[in-house]
């Protein structure tokens, strides 16, 4: 097969010293009178070599080194070029010590036999190395070479040379061994008593296991007091990977609060679970119970899973490791169960996967004219040269290994102008006869874009921000001033391109999501690029430009409008909200009013309490004067004013301790008025009205 990109294919035989010296340990050659006629070597450690043979008798030879046969037994095929019939094939078993193995062809007598004999054997990959030569007002020339390697033991004569890359697989078996079967003696007399078959355990399915940090009560989730000292953390099995919570165990089940110590004896406070969570590095996932008595069982589950984490995040873990389950089931004296669950990165992978998820392609190239390439020596050959797409740009990759988080480098934004893979490879870039640097390209399917970074010259530098947030999406239920939301954790990355140089420049920032969460901005203008997103930003001379990107992911929050802090998000929510009746708007936002008001009063004590310490000071200042001036019989003037402007201090004290005690009682009137408001806030029906 010949690419039609390939206009002329050179070939470069050279010798390496690594390739002599691997030549001493590579299995000798497959020996026979068959001349060789092709050799395609694949990235994947085989190389598929192609025989034929004019056989005037009936008997065809191939010695093959033991290395060899099990991966020549495995793909060796034989036929007939006229008929295309298979040929049989016969060889001795193999014996302890032998090196190498007689395989015979069985011919039919009495006639001559034109034969193609086709085989794969271990073989070294071949290596990919690329030449782009960037023009001003033309399309880049683009070279591919491929270096090969022949250690086969025989030397290549005149023979087609080709490399090939695809997704096939490839493995060792053995075939040359002699395998007997152990089998089974049978009895027609019992020996034994037939014992019973082991039961197992019903939380052992799938070996998934999690560690049980501790059960918290419901009196410490109210008071945030210590319950009774917990047991020992146990481990149990997951009833199956990815099963909801509700299939392992039943806490309202006496039989499985005694199995599971989740009975009271096992309950803890929220320090004792959460001292055990510091320890553990794990996912923390807490499963809500609700009481016997609750009707909505699923919300009330949720506000205590809710509720519980809450702590947790105060007592110092982090929210990011916690996830939240609303179980519905009940629980006479538990309020949640706290596990910590088995990472990812700790489970043996069950089968073996690429490296990444972008597609591999294939390639396969041949060269047109036979080549020589002797034993022990390499050679390159030069697989594809064709005009390509591609212009220098600025590359911003804080996420790669050998990325930069401050500088973006010089790229180039290359496509592959052929229908074939373009694996792997380092790439060398020139222009105007000039070389520019060295990059290495990832594998690039045909007639897609690829980024190839060669240089860093620090002219674009970047400066990274990170920050967070938590936004609330809907009301879904209140209970006494604690509204449960559906809210969004948002992950704020905000950078700062500056360009130092003299002209503009095109930036393509990589940016890669956190596990779980979504883009949210921006929403357009980007594309996909390995797992990751990619932005194109223009930047001019001289100049900064500001890219902000958002992410976020959906999570389950309690907010208390009894606090400022739950009070001021509230307030951004109204601001947004668009899903609220108008009567439920105008509760809450009186709601909001009535804390405003609550921090004027306050504030306004708050300043009084200042003014009346400083005039307390004040007197005690004058009191103290006063007593000194009296053995002075010159200063009765001086007495005299004082002892006036005291007076004048004590009733300003007078009439703001007063204030201060009406301030207080309105105060008082109005908590007590915002109680009674929260006491009747409710919201399902104003949100089923909404919704409509």
């Amino acid at each position: 097969m010949r690419s039609p990109l390939v206009p002329s294919l050179l070939f470069l035989a050279v010798t390496l010293g690594g390739c002599a010296s691997a030549q001493k340990n590579v299995a000798p050659p497959v020996v026979t009178e068959a001349a060789l006629g092709r050799v395609v070597i694949y990235r994947n450690g085989v190389a598929y070599f192609q025989r034929h043979a004019t056989v005037h008798g009936n008997e065809l030879k191939l010695e093959v080194p033991v290395e060899r046969l099990d991966d020549f037994l495995k793909s060796l095929t034989v036929t007939e070029r006229k008929s295309g019939r298979a040929v049989p094939i016969s060889f001795p078993t193999l014996e302890d010590g032998d090196d190498e193995v007689t395989i015979r062809l069985e011919l039919p007598k009495n006639r001559t036999h034109e034969l193609e004999i086709t085989y794969v054997t271990e073989s070294p990959s071949w290596k990919p190395s690329y030449r782009l030569d960037l023009k001003r007002d033309r399309p880049a020339r683009l070279e591919a070479w491929a270096v090969v390697h022949n250690v086969s033991g025989e030397d290549w004569k005149g023979i087609a040379v080709g490399v090939g890359s695809t997704a096939a697989l490839s493995f060792k078996y053995d075939l040359r061994s002699v395998h007997f079967v152990d089998r089974e003696t049978l009895s027609d007399q019992t020996a034994l008593g037939v014992a019973p078959p082991t039961g197992g355990s019903p939380y052992q399915v799938a070996g998934n296991e999690v560690e049980l940090l501790g059960a918290v009560r419901l009196e410490s989730v109210k008071t945030g007091a210590a319950g009774p000292e917990p047991r020992p953390p146990r481990k149990y099995a997951a009833a199956a990977a990815g099963a909801p919570a509700a299939e392992m165990d039943e806490p309202s089940s006496a039989p499985a609060t005694a199995g599971m110590g989740m009975g009271r004896g096992a309950g803890s406070g929220i320090g004792a679970v959460s001292d055990r969570a510091k320890n553990n590095k794990k996912k923390i996932r807490v499963e809500g119970f609700a009481r016997p008595a609750d009707s909505d069982r699923m919300g009330a589950s949720l506000a205590n899973a809710n509720a519980v984490r809450d702590q947790l995040v105060q007592s110092g873990i982090e929210a990011e490791r916690i996830e939240v389950v609303a179980t519905g089931r009940t629980s006479t004296g538990d309020a949640a169960r706290v596990l910590a669950l088995r990472a990812e990165a700790d489970e043996k992978p069950s089968q073996a996967v690429s490296a990444g998820d972008d597609p591999l392609g294939e390639a396969y190239f041949v060269a047109p004219a036979a080549l020589d390439v002797e034993k022990g020596h390499s050679a390159m050959v030069n697989v594809l040269t064709a005009e390509a797409q591609a212009k220098p740009v600025y590359f911003y990759d804080p996420i790669s290994a050998r990325g930069s988080k401050h500088f973006a480098f010089r790229a180039v934004m290359l496509e592959n102008p052929s229908q074939h893979t373009l694996d792997s490879g380092p790439v060398t870039v020139y222009a105007d006869g000039q070389f520019l640097g060295e990059g290495l390209s990832d594998a690039i399917p045909p007639k897609s874009r690829a980024f190839v970074p060669f240089s860093l010259d620090k002219k674009l530098v970047v400066e990274a921000k990170e920050d967070g947030r938590e936004d609330i999406d809907r009301l879904v239920t209140a209970q006494r001033g604690v509204i449960t939301t559906e809210a969004r954790r948002v992950r704020v990355t905000e950078l700062v391109l500056t360009n130092r140089g003299a002209t503009s420049e095109t930036v393509y920032v990589r940016h890669a999501l956190k596990a779980g969460y979504a883009l949210a901005t921006p929403s357009t203008g980007y594309e996909r690029l390995r797992g990751a997103y990619l932005f194109p930003v223009e930047v001019a001379a001289s100049k900064s430009v500001t890219l902000r990107i958002e992410e976020t992911t959906p999570i389950a929050k309690q907010v208390d409008i009894r606090t400022p802090h739950g009070v001021e998000e509230l307030k951004l929510y109204l601001k947004t909200a668009q899903r609220l009746a108008p009567e439920l708007k105008a509760r809450l936002e009186e709601i909001v009013a009535m804390h405003r008001g609550m921090a004027e009063l306050e504030e306004r004590i708050r300043t009084a309490g200042l003014q009346s310490e400083t005039y307390r000071t004040r007197v005690i200042e004058l009191e103290d004067q006063l007593v000194s001036l009296r053995k002075v019989k010159q200063a009765d003037e001086l007495s005299r004013n004082l002892a006036k402007k005291m007076d004048e201090i004590s009733k300003r004290l007078q009439t703001l301790t007063i204030q201060v005690a009406d301030f207080e009682a309105e105060l008082l009137k109005k908590r007590v008025a915002l109680e009674d408001r929260l006491a009747e806030l409710t919201l399902a029906d104003d949100e089923r009205m909404a919704s409509k």
